[in-house]
């Protein structure tokens, strides 16, 4: 059996479009989640090149973590397990975001480091900058933490335990810092409480709803894919210069461009303004101001030109994408806020 790359979270989208792209590439793959993947995607990851393993439990159980290591020869691993929580979340569930969060990543580098793996890859969150970046600049790898919600503390708390436990054990560890994702996969796993605005969007579009939103919101959008392939790339290479790598898009353009486009095939009616649209759902923008955009020249610098799609090569992506499920199943009712 060949050595195999352990995903944890891989029932989330970004996980799933990773187990995509490392089994087509005909790699040993063992996807963890705390729930089982839909049936429909575990059979397309089945039928891809590389050996699929899918484990279901917890994360934070280290006997579980242990068997798994010794049974499949892992020696990487992708760690992306985590609860992204909305407010209300937080008031109700502290605790257990804290424990899947931290202790979840604890247990799985301890293991990783007693079984001797190469590569350890803690997957971070633009989150941790908090609302402090200048709208439009480019956030590079040097900018000091304000995390503001419990999740993006506990994603700076996991930056800390990375180098602190890697250290201890001799473990290589990166960290990957991560955007504002969508893509192909995205779905509501009940571990992530709000969906991207684009995968938002395009379900309202496609059941034809009005959708509400109070500014144009320019981000450098990342497409799960393309983050895929910088996720196995800092999993697989040889070597590498930097502890922390952003893993942002050198595209950037506004939810309005993306719902024009989406006007030009459906009849979906959108409206930017901050006054109330009878019967239109509205788009919860995660602040009052856009923010900055996460860099992605410290890893295009040190590896091979990452791919990137742009706006069009997105959307036509996107849509296929959501097509394809809605074909199998209906898709997510997206409620008004």
């Amino acid at each position: 059996m060949s050595a195999s790359l352990l995903v944890t979270g891989a029932s989330g989208f970004v996980g799933l479009n990773l187990l995509e792209h490392a089994l087509g590439r005909g790699q040993s793959v063992i996807g963890l989640s705390s729930t089982p993947i839909a049936e429909r995607v575990a059979a397309r990851l089945r039928a891809l090149p590389g050996r699929f393993v899918e484990a279901v439990g917890d994360v934070r159980d280290p006997l579980l973590l242990d068997r798994l290591f010794r049974e499949q020869r892992i020696d990487r691993v992708v760690h992306m397990a985590a609860v992204t929580a909305s407010a209300e979340r937080e008031r109700t569930s502290a605790d257990a975001i804290v424990s899947v969060n931290l202790a979840g990543l604890a247990t799985a580098l301890t293991a990783a480091a007693q079984a001797g793996a190469r590569r350890f890859v803690t997957v971070g969150s633009i989150a941790v900058f908090g609302g402090q970046p200048p709208d439009g600049s480019l956030i590079d790898e040097d900018v000091a933490h304000a995390p503001q919600t419990l999740y993006a503390i506990t994603k700076s708390c996991g930056e800390a335990i990375t180098a602190r436990l890697g250290g201890l054990h001799g473990l290589d560890w990166v960290v990957a810092r991560l955007g504002r994702v969508f893509g192909p996969h995205e779905h509501d796993t009940g571990v992530r409480d709000t969906l991207s605005q684009i995968h938002q969007v395009d379900a309202h579009a496609l059941a034809g709803r009005t959708v509400a939103f109070d500014r144009p919101c320019r981000k450098n959008w990342s497409y799960a894919p393309d983050v895929a392939w910088r996720l196995a790339t800092l999993a697989e290479a040889d070597t590498h210069a930097h502890r922390v790598y952003h893993l942002g898009s050198e595209h950037a353009w506004t939810l309005a461009d993306w719902c024009e486009r989406l006007g030009r095939r459906y009849d979906f009616d959108y409206r930017v303004t901050r006054d109330v649209v009878p019967g239109a759902a509205v788009i919860d923008l995660g602040g009052a101001r856009d923010s900055g955009l996460l860099s992605w020249r410290r890893f295009a610098d040190e590896f091979a030109p990452p791919p990137s799609a742009d706006l069009d090569a997105a959307f036509d992506g996107m849509l296929r994408a959501l097509l394809d499920t809605r074909a199998a199943e209906p898709l997510p009712t997206m409620e008004s806020t």
